[in-house]
């Protein structure tokens, strides 16, 4: 490639997030945190990020067991403050 080439860009879609290996079996609650990315380790910041670990672990748990809608939502909130 020459100065002015530029590169060809992959079509944007909708992917799923880069996972983290040891947490697989959390990827499915980091659309209901509106998760980007799922971090490898919590920065422990306040409030905590939507792609933390420990964030996706308590929202995985929560969809397990049925919880939907506002519930969740307000349950999202209270685990970000923690």
């Amino acid at each position: 490639m020459g100065k002015g080439a530029k590169k060809e860009k992959e079509p944007r879609g909708d992917k799923a997030p880069k996972v983290p290996l040891h947490l697989e079996h959390y990827a499915h609650a980091a659309p209901l945190t509106g998760a980007k990315k799922i971090k490898k380790q919590c920065c422990r910041s306040t409030p905590r990020c939507k792609g933390c670990p420990v964030l996706l672990m308590r929202a995985a748990r929560l969809a397990d067991a049925g919880v939907t809608g506002k519930d969740l939502k307000k349950a999202l909130k209270k685990a970000r403050a923690a």
